[in-house]
């Protein structure tokens, strides 16, 4: 059995194991591979990663281990670089090449929202996954302003939103409970909303900004876009093609597990 696996520490609310299982089922690939949680502390991070180098199939990256990952990896494709954050390793011999799939896949959430297009967006957190966000966004063209805890920003997230039409939350806030990173009254009707956080669905968050008539969704989208293209990156060398038409099973095995209609 050819293991892939989640890098990462505290996931075990993860639904990647979930999706991944549920692509592989469709792949008639069950049988051969499998996919699992390697949860694993920042102390301990490089030594998982020099066993992957050595006997490792393919994997993905969450938090808080995605820089760690970019430093450990032989090689960086471009969106890897420009943000120093890998979410998706592919082993060649003992080289680690450093993918970041989270970037495209991003890039088909914010369009989902906005397919007019952003004109200024604000992005909660600066960290990995925002990084990825901001140069998703920079793409397209929109103004980008970070806000965070550490510099006070956070606390002017409601003058900020007034002269934006997106908010992105790429923070941990709202994982697994009720709370969310602003003051439901900060929202605006006209603010899109995408809240990375997909456990709960919906997040407060997102009930926030849905219940004053603003358009929401959570990660749940992101979790499946980024996920279908780490697939097709690890099994592309065994021949084996992988394209857009597999994030359908994966969605709908990702709502089953969350109880969920939608994201």
């Amino acid at each position: 059995m050819k293991v892939l696996e989640l890098f990462g520490h505290h996931i075990s609310y993860s639904a990647s194991p979930v999706i991944h299982r549920a692509a592989l089922r469709v792949l008639g690939l069950e049988s051969e591979y499998d996919y699992v949680l390697t949860d694993v502390s920042p102390a301990h991070f490089p030594r998982e990663i020099e066993r992957f180098r050595e006997s490792g199939v393919g994997a993905n990256v969450t938090v808080p281990h995605k820089r760690m990952a970019a430093e450990a990896c032989d090689e960086l494709t471009d969106d890897a670089r420009m943000t120093r954050a890998v979410n998706t390793i592919v082993r060649t011999g003992t080289r680690l090449t450093g993918h970041n799939t989270d970037i495209p896949a991003l890039a088909d959430e914010i369009r989902a929202l906005s397919p007019d297009g952003v004109r200024r967006a604000v992005v909660l957190g600066n960290g990995g996954a925002s990084k990825a966000v901001q140069l998703a966004l920079f793409r397209m063209d929109a103004a980008v302003t970070v806000a965070q805890r550490r510099d006070g920003s956070l606390r002017n997230v409601g003058a900020l939103l007034r002269s934006a039409d997106l908010l992105v939350n790429a923070t941990p806030v709202g994982t697994l409970s009720d709370e969310s990173p602003i003051d439901p009254e900060d929202l605006r009707p006209e603010v899109a909303v995408l809240d990375l956080v997909y456990r709960p669905t919906p997040t407060t968050l997102v009930e926030d900004a849905r219940a004053i008539g603003a358009r929401a969704r959570n990660g749940g989208g992101l979790l499946v876009g980024q996920a279908w293209r780490s697939l097709a990156l690890w099994l592309a060398p065994e021949g084996i093609t992988v394209g857009p038409e597999i994030a359908d099973p994966m969605l709908a095995a990702l709502l089953d597990e969350l109880g969920a209609e939608s994201v």
